[in-house]
């Protein structure tokens, strides 16, 4: 498999995010995926599919939109950067994710996705006390940065 046949498999992994869309995704994954995010760790695509539940019951209107260095492969090793936008807790959130993709056998074995949760967090909160509560952890790490 080429390096653009990579980069495409990973932009049609994506697009079957953005819809939900389990089966077509877990047809882009090795049977023993390992995807490590930051909230949790994924083994297999059974572990997987209460990542998926989370995602369409939480995320509405969910974008993937390539940005920065966008897609770039050597070997079986690729890197992704991208935003993610949508809507969580009836407010519109944006992000910028970072993704580390290994490949085996044509497959994606291992993901590995960063992101900022405090973000997410801090343009999620809409009720007072949660945002009370993130603005004060912002506030805090902040200090001295001003």
């Amino acid at each position: 498999m080429s390096d653009e046949e990579k980069a495409e498999m990973m932009r049609e992994f994506v697009k079957a995010l953005e819809v939900f869309d389990q089966e077509k995704a877990y047809s882009f994954c090795a049977d023993d995926l390992v995807w490590v995010m930051p909230m949790k760790t994924y083994k297999g695509k059974e572990e997987l599919r209460e990542f998926f539940k989370w995602l369409s019951d939480t995320v509405k209107d969910y974008k993937i939109t390539e940005t920065g260095n966008g897609i770039l492969v050597q070997g079986d090793k690729a890197f992704f950067e991208h935003t993610m936008s949508g809507i969580m807790q009836g407010e519109k959130v944006s992000y910028l994710a970072l993704c580390a993709y290994e490949f085996k056998d044509g497959k994606i074995k291992e993901l590995r996705t960063v992101f900022d949760r405090l973000s997410i967090a801090e343009q999620a909160s809409s009720k007072w006390l949660p945002k009370k509560f993130v603005n004060t952890i912002v506030s805090q790490m902040q200090k001295g940065l001003d």
